[in-house]
């Protein structure tokens, strides 16, 4: 799945380090350090898709070749704890294709940098891996058609890192967005988009190597710690989510249950009522029931707001609920209101009685 993966490194001689022997390996070729002598040979090396060199706008056409670029850039670089290049290492989305990735990078790289007039050095790594990346070796100083200039102290400011790696998620994200998938990454930290998770590390080219061979290594073990943290942590906010839902359902469910008795309630009431034919008691029961005609919830659209709510909650639960709206369907009147209608059912055969008893008496008489 996409991950948002980001380092950024200066490649320096204080670390004992050289921008040749850095672009050799990245690109998977072989570069001849001119300062040295020595030769870095990495065309054996197995996971290189590709690489490409980007040139700003009135770059020399000279600095296109690997070679002759970071040769230049150790020559211009006098002091001995020389900052010879900034690197930034990308994690690719795995679902896009790899003309898609490399598409992805180039576009990153040519926003992000090569506009603000550096020269980027691309490697492709691990495309038909599940780890597929780039490495991207910037250039520090500003250039023009004479070469090197000076140094631009500004790119190396946090506002500016920042930025790029915020704009790495934008590309992406637009990236994946394209490509038809519903995955995105946030350059944010965990802490900051409120994710209880603990942060997984990067195992690396090498470490991945050795855990493929069944060679165990400390940063595997690391990183096989850390995803079962994870998933543990995954399973009880997912428990936690499941209750929380739970409980608001079951709050809605007494909300539609008491809608539910209350129109049961109403219609057989007002059947009795329309039997006796008292347009008083009618009017009565409308008023003590549910106020006014306008605020009344039709039975149907009762079932249609169940339903929706229903819809998708556990077996055991709904068999729960729908138990609970077929008794608020058939619940009956309080005991009260029962008695009174039986009451009111009476008075006309104890009228008639009266009556065939009266008759009764005349006839006596």
């Amino acid at each position: 799945m996409a991950i948002f993966s980001m380092r950024m490194q200066v490649i320096g001689r204080s670390a004992g380090r050289s921008a040749t022997a850095a672009a050799a390996y990245r690109s998977g070729e072989e570069v001849r350090d001119e300062r040295t002598g020595k030769v870095h040979d990495y065309t054996g090396k197995s996971d290189i898709y590709g690489s490409e060199i980007l040139l700003p706008e009135g770059a020399p056409e000279r600095l296109g070749d690997r070679t002759a670029l970071w040769n230049e850039v150790e020559r211009v670089e006098k002091r001995k704890d020389a900052q010879l290049s900034r690197e930034v290492m990308i994690a690719l989305p795995a679902e896009l294709s790899h003309w898609q990735k490399q598409a992805l990078a180039r576009e990153y790289v040519q926003s992000e940098f090569i506009s603000e007039g550096m020269i980027a050095d691309i490697g492709y790594h691990d495309f038909d891996s599940h780890n597929p990346h780039a490495h991207i070796m910037l250039t520090m100083r500003s250039v023009d058609q004479e070469g090197f200039g000076k140094k631009k102290r500004v790119w190396n400011k946090r506002a500016a890192i920042a930025a790029h790696r915020q704009a790495w998620a934008e590309h992406a994200n637009q990236a994946l967005e394209r490509a038809g998938y519903a995955e995105r990454i946030d350059h944010r930290s965990l802490e900051d988009q409120g994710v209880e998770r603990e942060p997984q590390i990067h195992l690396g080219a090498k470490v991945m190597e050795m855990e493929a061979r069944g060679i165990s290594t400390q940063v595997g073990a690391e990183s096989r710690r850390i995803s079962k943290v994870n998933r543990d942590i995954a399973r009880q906010q997912a428990n936690r989510e499941r209750l929380q839902a739970n409980i608001k359902l079951e709050q809605t469910l007494e909300e539609i249950s008491a809608v539910t008795a209350k129109i049961a309630a109403n219609n057989l009431a007002t059947d009795s009522a329309t039997q006796l034919g008292t347009d008083q008691r009618n009017s009565s029961l409308r008023s003590y029931d549910l106020g006014e005609p306008d605020n009344q919830v039709e039975p149907a659209k009762t079932y249609g707001v169940a339903e929706t709510v229903l819809r998708g909650v556990e077996p055991e639960l709904l068999e729960r609920v729908k138990s609970r709206l077929a008794e608020a369907e058939t619940s009956e009147l309080p005991v009260e209101d029962k008695q009174e209608q039986v009451k009111q059912k009476e008075q006309p055969k104890q009228r008639q009685k009266k009556q065939v008893k009266e008759r009764d008496l005349d006839m006596e008489m």
